[in-house]
């Protein structure tokens, strides 16, 4: 089993984010050869379950080597139901423009057109439309974050030995100079701030950090007491 997982978590989250486009050809050959396309829908469909299962092993990993007793504190912060509904409304009324118009083009039907451009967009441009995934573990040991704003996933953990110290942002106050906002939706400016005791922050690409949980005074208080700053920030 632990082979297995290993497995999963190896394989380049990029490499599994370039199977939908086995959509496109399942959408061609489904009217003159089912069967190839079947095979790759269930292509597709073994794609996404190991997308599933690399989010499960990644938080048991963390889990494992991290919590040792009991169960992490978990939260994953999502985009507003409501735009998650407009984003999708979007892409199937743009899909049915587009079947409209291209209907009989390179011997594909309307259903076929809209199936293609409908698919692929939600496989494919999916944290466009759902928001980004954003995953946060905290443990006795620090917190686990698991990021993926596209194409590329980011696997991270702040051990409480690399943090200065934590402390609530609210719309209005001014973050550090480089910061990393690791959040669902882009422009995010409230949340839980994590800053590196490195005057570069936990690295040159990331700086400090932003945490956009959906209960910030339920996070901080996973988080050891020693870590936290009350002084607000410079609006």
């Amino acid at each position: 089993m632990r082979f297995f997982e290993n497995f999963v978590l190896d394989t380049p989250y990029l490499f599994l984010k370039k199977i939908p486009y086995a959509w496109f050809f399942a959408v061609i050959f489904v009217t003159w050869a089912p069967l190839v396309a079947g095979t790759l829908v269930l292509l597709v469909a073994l794609g996404l379950v190991f997308m599933v299962l690399q989010q499960r092993f990644w938080e048991a990993k963390i889990q494992r080597e991290f919590q040792k007793e009991g169960t992490a504190y978990r939260v994953q912060p999502r985009m507003p139901v409501s735009l998650q509904v407009r984003n999708v409304a979007l892409v199937l009324a743009g899909s049915l423009v587009l079947a409209f118009l291209l209907n009989g083009r390179l011997n594909m039907t309307g259903p076929q057109w809209f199936l293609m451009s409908s698919g692929l967009m939600l496989l494919y441009r999916d944290a466009l439309i759902f928001g980004a995934t954003a995953v946060y573990l905290v443990t006795p040991r620090g917190i686990g974050v698991r990021y993926i704003p596209g194409h590329v996933d980011y696997r991270l953990f702040f051990r409480y030995t690399e943090i200065n110290y934590v402390m609530r942002v609210h719309a209005g106050d001014k973050l550090p100079t480089h910061t990393s906002v690791l959040s669902p939706m882009r422009g995010q400016k409230e949340g839980i701030l994590l800053t590196a005791k490195l005057m570069d922050g936990f690295s040159n690409k990331l700086g400090q950090v932003l945490l956009t949980p959906d209960d910030p005074e339920e996070f901080l208080a996973q988080i050891p007491a020693t870590l936290i700053q009350n002084e607000a920030l410079l609006r």
